[in-house]
């Protein structure tokens, strides 16, 4: 409790000092400003592919000259209204010569200014071409110059050995192993190839995925041959597994922006199409055309031959595991057909799936089949500052799920977006992933979204109301639950080089439970649980490369049935410094007392390029953790984690065959990264 008390005194003074400062543009640090919008999506999970979205978004970025409004607003922070206005300047004025340009665009900050220019950039060349007066100084570019390539390894194991490996139930072989070889020629062509063998694993190729991608090339906008992944409309169809989730950003993560085919990179072992895809464009026309023929891990029952359980980790670390690894197949075939028109663009989507052994995608009814098909519209629809969106999907059984949203700028200050979906419990959801309470589940719920941004001198308010309800029981037992959820976040402007956090959040869901009445029998109840987060945090700046933060966060959990409550509190210090010129640090120091799993606490913690690691940290103890990054002439990137996780409230830490023998877990992570 005294760390806690000297934690909150070093706020004060940090709060005092700066209070009456004035404000200036220190730029912030990449990893600081997406971590509003992932930390509620990654949950308590290491890597995803979400790690490749967002890896995506900072090694591609957007080509300001050609990008649309709908390109625009995948950058984070930037909204629809200055989307907006940043296309009408470029059509009035012609092109962007420089970055710095954007300031001139009506409503733009000198720090917005500064936080999306990472995901942007100008294609000079293009420039050129556009207006003629400009001539390139520079020689032509050579072949060689054209040609990007990069090489990533990554090694991470845990200490002392888990459970599993010293009773046998898991192969000896406990650290996990990553390879990564990318390529791209004039930012046209791509080439990926990558392998990956998890913890207990013995095979060093356990998983292996290639890719070969091009854009605008003869008659394709696009086209994907290997692995690659798809994104229409809102979802409900057909989506990447993954999406962004409610968060601290009320309004930029719940309109999807679709890509359509997308190459795919990551180390999701069953969640991606393994065939080709193309899409070409004719007139105002998107035609795309995608087969996947791709074998997936599942249990299947040897009596009935039928799919029983379809695991998504990936592992395979004994004979059982081992056993259902390609043990199914999935072929499918579809096709897609987008008009179109000024900025507005509706499209209709069709694919039909079938499965080599019958499987019940649908886990309230157990309805075992092998063939699967679906029909969707989706439109994306602008007028001035106002954008309608949604989507509209049926399965092969006539169940209909549906989205609407619609997303305005109220003000050059002011956005609001608005969401309605309801997706039937019997509506089957084998590749959708669609915005919900339960994210990406895509059936089964019925809700309203309400979020507003609004940003001033004195600092960003995001403000969200979701009601949600569940049309069908989650349980056993037969009884429809919902809830209901607000939150509400503070981000101060830049302060003498000082940012200033405040979120509280505050969610009621039903739970149910069973309860003894004075005679002793037992009868079924609905239970109302209510979970309550209020987090401050300072950030300070020193210049580019010196930054310090400080963080506490309460959580109390109460059930209204018994009255029964418990409460959990995390504090951390964070620095992230360079020490000399290429080396840098970043150290982080927490705190965590919950009661139990329940109150339990999440912290996005800084990693290794290409992974975003989020730890649920629950009982008494304290993490810690450095990164090391060392750049050596730009050409080759050497990163070292090494964190240590003490809980003094027990002897050992897990359960089953992932428990270790102590109650100090130790973690090493390095990679090695090497871009021509």
């Amino acid at each position: 409790m005294k760390n806690i008390l000297l934690l909150l005194a070093i706020l004060y003074f940090f709060i005092q000092l700066n209070l009456h400062a004035q404000t200036d543009t220190t730029e912030v640090q990449l990893d600081e400003q997406i971590e509003n919008i992932i930390e509620e999506t990654i949950g308590d999970q290491e890597d995803s592919q979400l790690n490749e979205v967002i890896e995506d978004l900072i090694t591609n970025p957007i080509e300001l000259n050609s990008a649309s409004i709908d390109d625009l607003q995948r950058i984070p922070y930037l909204t629809l209204e200055l989307a907006n206005e940043i296309v009408k300047f470029r059509n009035k004025y012609g092109a962007f010569l420089t970055l710095g340009e954007l300031i001139n665009v009506e409503g733009m900050s000198p720090e917005l200014l500064q936080k999306i220019k990472p995901f942007l950039f100008i294609d000079v060349r293009r420039v050129a071409r556009l207006n003629r007066q400009i001539e390139l100084e520079q020689r032509p570019p050579s072949p060689l110059d054209k040609f990007n390539l990069q090489y990533r390894q990554r090694f991470y194991q845990t200490f002392p050995k888990r459970k599993g490996y010293e009773v046998g139930k898991y192969y000896n072989s406990p650290f996990k192993l990553y390879n990564r070889l990318t390529s791209d020629y004039s930012k046209k062509y791509y080439f990926s190839i990558l392998s990956e063998k998890d913890p207990g694993e013995k095979s060093y190729f356990d998983f292996v995925s290639a890719s070969f991608f091009a854009k605008d090339v003869f008659i394709f906008k696009k086209i994907a041959i290997g692995d690659y992944g798809l994104e229409f409309g809102q979802g409900l169809a057909l989506w990447r597994q993954i999406g962004f989730a409610k968060g601290a950003d009320a309004v930029y993560p719940i309109k999807k922006k679709g890509n359509g085919i997308v190459q795919y990179k990551s180390t999701d072992e069953n969640q991606f199409f393994r065939g080709f895809a193309f899409t070409s464009n004719i007139w105002n026309f998107d035609f795309t055309f995608f087969y996947s023929g791709r074998s997936f891990d599942a249990r299947i029952d040897t009596i009935t031959n039928v799919i029983t359980s379809t695991p998504l980790d990936g592992y395979h670390r004994n004979d059982a595991e081992l056993s259902r690894k390609n043990s199914a197949k999935e072929l499918m075939l579809g096709t897609r057909l987008a008009y179109n028109f000024n900025t507005n663009q509706i499209g209709v989507t069709y694919y039909n799936s079938k499965f080599d052994k019958p499987l019940a995608p649908n886990s309230y009814f157990k309805n075992y089949e092998t063939k699967f098909n679906y029909i969707s519209t989706d439109f994306n629809f602008y007028y001035e500052s106002v954008n309608i969106f949604g989507e509209v999907s049926r399965d092969k059984n006539s169940n209909v799920a549906s989205l609407v949203g619609l997303q305005t700028s109220i003000s050059k200050k002011t956005n609001f977006v608005a969401l309605f979906r309801n997706y039937p419990s019997e509506y089957i959801n084998i590749h959708g992933y669609g915005f919900g309470e339960r994210n990406g589940q895509t059936n089964n719920e019925r809700g309203f979204y309400f979020g507003i941004n609004h940003s001033m001198r004195y600092g960003t308010f995001n403000l969200y109301f979701d009601q949600f309800k569940f049309l069908y029981p989650l349980t056993y037992d037969r009884t429809l639950t919902s809830g209901k959820e607000i939150l509400f976040a503070y981000e101060s402007p830049l302060i003498s080089k000082t940012k200033y956090f405040v979120r509280y959040k505050n969610e009621f869901k039903e739970l149910n439970s069973y309860s003894v009445d004075q005679f002793n029998r037992t009868k079924k109840v609905t239970n109302l649980r209510q979970q309550q987060n209020l987090r401050f945090e300072i950030q300070k700046f020193f210049g580019k490369n010196y930054r310090t933060a400080f963080r506490v966060e309460y959580v109390n959990v109460f059930y209204k049935l018994n009255s029964k409550s418990e409460d959990g509190i995390l504090a951390f210090g964070d620095l992230s410094v360079e020490l000399i010129r290429n080396l840098k640090l970043k150290s982080r120091v927490t705190y965590f007392q919950t009661k139990s799993y329940d109150s339990r606490v999440y912290q996005l913690e800084s990693d290794v390029t290409g992974v975003f690691s989020s730890t649920a940290l629950y009982g008494r103890g304290w993490r810690w953790y450095f990164l090391l990054n060392y750049r050596v002439f730009n050409l080759i990137d050497l990163s070292l984690k090494y964190a240590e996780l003490y809980r003094d409230d027990v002897k050992k830490i897990g359960s089953g065959y992932d428990e270790i023998p102590t109650n100090l877990s130790k973690s090493l992570t390095f990679q090695l990264e090497v871009k021509l």
